[in-house]
Formats: structure tokens, sequence, C-alpha cells
């Protein structure tokens, strides 16, 4: 019974650390100056020690532009008399090594009928050592046109959810376009009213990697 114990013990430890291993890094929430409104990931037990400072960083100063626009926000409210509303908030969609994808969303009330949530993409290769964008992805004209044609096809076939007047013109790919990584490819973030109503909210659409790289071979 013992022997028995001590190897349940030894393979629930082995399995804990293989599955350790396998993320790209232990992520965890941070408020910006005790501030419930403005949450904010952190990460750690990463391989790498300077790309983990790295990406603290690269939040370290969203949170702090965040916190300058619910200050600002604030200031509007008190000048034109409405109720101001400000709220950060992430998730971690990929954390798999090498590779770590978060969406941060700020949410900011300023008058009018409803809020607006804008999304934005943190995406990091620690092989490569560096944050990736879109445009890092997508590096020729002809892999921007692929993943442009499989949007507006998958928009077009769902009119009750896109603009049906949806041009193709209208999917603005480019360095600042969120996104985050998948096993097997990427998943496109719009902006609320982009490519769909303000009630569709921020719409996602998955893009196969076969769609950019088989595009980048003819």
């Amino acid at each position: 019974m013992k022997k028995l114990c001590l190897f349940l013990l030894i393979f629930t430890m082995m399995t804990s650390t293989a599955f350790a291993n396998s993320q790209t890094a232990l992520v965890t929430d941070e408020l910006y100056k005790d501030m419930e409104a403005l949450k904010y990931p952190q990460v750690s037990e990463m391989e790498k020690p300077e790309m983990e400072d790295k990406i603290n960083k690269t939040f370290q100063k969203y949170i702090k532009e965040s916190y300058k626009e619910l200050k600002e926000n604030e200031k509007q409210a008190e000048k034109y008399d409405f109720q101001a509303e400000y709220q950060t908030d992430y998730e971690v969609k990929y954390n798999k090594s090498p590779k770590l994808s978060i969406l941060t969303s700020n949410y900011i009330f300023s008058g009018g009928a409803h809020g607006n949530t804008t999304v934005e993409s943190f995406n990091f290769d620690v092989d490569k050592g560096k944050r990736v964008y879109l445009t890092n992805i997508l590096t020729e004209k002809e892999q921007i046109e692929a993943v442009r044609d499989y949007v507006w096809e998958y928009a077009t076939d769902r009119p009750d959810i896109f603009y049906p007047d949806l041009k193709k013109e209208d999917i603005k790919l480019t360095k600042d376009t969120a996104f985050y990584f998948t096993d097997d490819g990427i998943t496109l973030v719009f902006q609320q009213y982009e490519i769909a109503p303000y009630v569709a909210g921020n719409q996602e659409i998955h893009i196969p990697a076969e769609v950019y790289i088989n595009s980048n071979k003819k």
C-alpha cells in the first residue's frame, strides 16, 4: 500500500511538472494602484527571465496608459455631467510553449446610449524573443488578400450577424488588428462597429494556417 501511494505521488508530481513545462508562462492578476477597475496580467515561471521581464513591462505600460484614460474620462464626466465608467480586463487565449496570447479589453462609458469596449492583443513568441503583430505573420500582400477574402466570405455568409452590405475593402488587416494564436492558425478579433453592428460585439473569426501559408506559395 505504501509503495502504491508513493508511486501515485511521484506520478502526480511528474504529470504536474510536464503540464507546467508545456505552458509558456504562469499568468496572474494584478491591480494598478489597488484599483478594482484596473486589472492587468503579469507573468512568471518562464524559461527566459529576460523575456518575462519584457512581457511584464509591456503590460505595465499598457495599464499606465489605461489609468490615464480612466482619469481623463472622469474629468469629462465632471465637465459634461455623466456617470463615468471604466474597466479593464484580460483573457489568456493561448499559453503553449513557446507562444503566449493575451487579449485585453477596456470598457469605457463616456455618455451616450452605451459604453464601448476596445480590445487589444498581446502575442509573444519566446523562441524569437519578441512581441508578434499580425503583420509579422501576414508578411506578403498575397497572404493579406487571402485572409481578407476568407473573412469577407465568412461574413457575407452570415448577414444576420455582420453588416449585410460589408465590402471587402472595409476589412482592414494591419499591424494593430487584434488576433491570438491557435493550434492550427490564428483567430482575428475585430472591434465593435468594425465589420458588424454594436449588438454583435467583438467578432472573432478563426483563420486556419493553410489559408495564409498556401497563399504565400502560389
